[in-house]
């Protein structure tokens, strides 16, 4: 090969070693846009971090629920509709009216109030609690049979920070309270109290991975955690808006020898007295007079483009917390959208995230109440959420009209009694007005030959005295 065809070569290797360095450079320092991180990195992730908890930050969350109402309705509403639409109580050992007599001590106690109360510090706080209140020393195990109609008893909702209130920076992934001697994690600091952990039915947030539990001692996180970014984006926009309102409307005002005006103090005092005396003029006499070689004009903005970015925002707020637009914000479905779907989808965030972890805690508490009302705990004491759905008042009146139809056909096969069935109708408010149920027998409602069966008959097939 040629000399020159060498020098050549070597000039050539030379030079596209240098621009792969500069190309390497640029790419490093992401200089011109040349590259940035490569999509399957890690590195956006990491941007999008904030690393920390503002679950441990009680002042902000404090102030963020009494100020925004958007974050009560987040917290608050889910709560609400969760025991909006009532629950049962199932026990074998209790009859009818010693279960309506339970319903109604749990109403004079403030029961299901304290009960919701301390699950929507739950929500909010990541730990709630129910605490129980008797005559006992609370620095002691509640002891239920001790309970009796005549101890008083009080249920008190508290937060998670209301538990440990001289210590609240307590380090560890079970002590949820100060460090009490020898019994650290037994007892409660409720505002100087030693409260044994016996007498408080605690509500725990969501429940974080094990790397973070141990930096919110042994709680769950709040609601808000998760809500950081979309609430911040939801926040920044009311912002702007409540500034471009400020700016809606700008008056230009067009001075001869404006500039010239400016060079001195004199002329900046003339200028400025000259547009404050044309401002008042306008305001108070909707007229304005000024010299034949100035001008004004008055430019107002236009706001496109806010009402989708806003819609975009609240959507996005919705998809963090599973809650439809029209239970968050109030707004109705539109076009062909019954909203059916979301709030299907809403019910279930409330079976799930709501009602199933509040069984076990709502039965504790009735217990507490058993042994006060009846002076024992039912073992078999269960409790069933009523359904979230509400019918219309024809689907309300088909169901009854199944129920009642249903309780007919097993009274006239012979399954139950006609007490049984008198029952049945007065539970549900199947009739307009409530059967009488001290008798065992049913008013004549035809004869045998128009529904052809026979009276119901007791044990062994005898009739009772009320039908003899």
């Amino acid at each position: 090969m040629p000399d020159d065809q060498i020098s050549a070569l070597v000039v050539h290797e030379q030079f596209v070693n240098s621009l792969s360095g500069l190309c390497e450079i640029l790419k490093q320092n992401n200089v011109l846009g040349f590259s940035g991180p490569e999509i399957s990195q890690s590195d956006t992730m990491f941007y999008n971090l904030r690393w920390y908890l503002i679950s441990n930050l009680r002042q902000l969350i404090s102030q963020m629920y009494v100020e925004h109402g958007v974050v009560q309705v987040l917290i608050d509403q889910p709560v609400d509709d969760a025991f909006r639409a009532g629950f049962e109580i199932k026990t074998g050992q209790l009859d009818a009216d010693e279960v309506e007599q339970l319903q109604a001590e749990a109403k004079k106690h403030k029961l299901i109030d304290r009960l919701k109360q301390s699950i929507k510090w739950g929500r909010l706080y990541g730990g709630g609690g129910v605490l129980i209140l008797t005559d006992q020393d609370p620095k002691t195990p509640l002891n239920l049979k001790r309970i009796t109609s005549d101890t008083p008893l009080e249920f008190r909702s508290a937060d998670m920070w209301e538990f440990y209130f001289y210590d609240q920076n307590v380090a560890g992934d079970l002590a949820v309270g100060m460090a009490l001697g020898a019994n650290m994690g037994e007892f409660y600091d409720y505002y100087g109290h030693e409260v044994h952990n016996s007498r408080v039915v605690r509500f725990i947030g969501k429940e974080p991975p094990s790397f973070i539990k141990p930096r919110l001692r042994g709680w769950g996180m709040s609601e808000l955690e998760r809500l950081v970014r979309s609430l911040n984006q939801f926040l920044k926009n009311q912002d702007v808006i409540f500034e471009l309102l400020d700016e809606a409307k700008v008056d230009v005002y067009k001075i001869k020898g404006y500039n010239s005006a400016l060079m001195n103090a004199t002329g900046t005092a003339n200028v400025a007295k000259r547009i404050q005396a044309a401002n008042q003029i306008k305001n108070f006499n909707s007229a304005l007079t000024m010299d034949m070689e100035d001008d004004y004009i008055q430019k107002q903005i236009n706001f496109t483009g806010l009402n989708d970015m806003l819609l975009q925002i609240r959507q996005d707020l919705a998809a963090d917390l599973r809650m439809p637009m029209t239970k968050l914000f109030g707004i109705s479905s539109v076009g062909f959208n019954s909203g059916e779907d979301d709030i299907e989808n809403y019910n279930a965030m409330i079976e799930s995230e709501i009602r199933s972890k509040c069984e076990y805690e709502l039965v504790t508490l009735l217990q507490v109440l058993c042994q006060k009302t009846f002076g024992k705990t039912i073992p078999d004491l269960s409790i069933t959420f009523n359904p979230l759905r509400i019918l219309n008042a024809k689907e309300e009146e088909e169901v009854k009209d199944s129920q009642y139809n249903r309780v007919i056909s097993a009274f006239s096969a012979g399954l139950i009694t006609a007490q049984e069935a008198k029952e049945g109708l007065n539970k549900d408010s199947l009739l307009p007005v409530e059967v009488d149920e001290t008798s065992d027998a049913l008013p004549p409602i035809g004869t045998e030959d128009e529904f052809s069966v026979k009276p119901a008959t007791g044990k062994a097939g005898k009739k009772t005295p009320d039908q003899e």
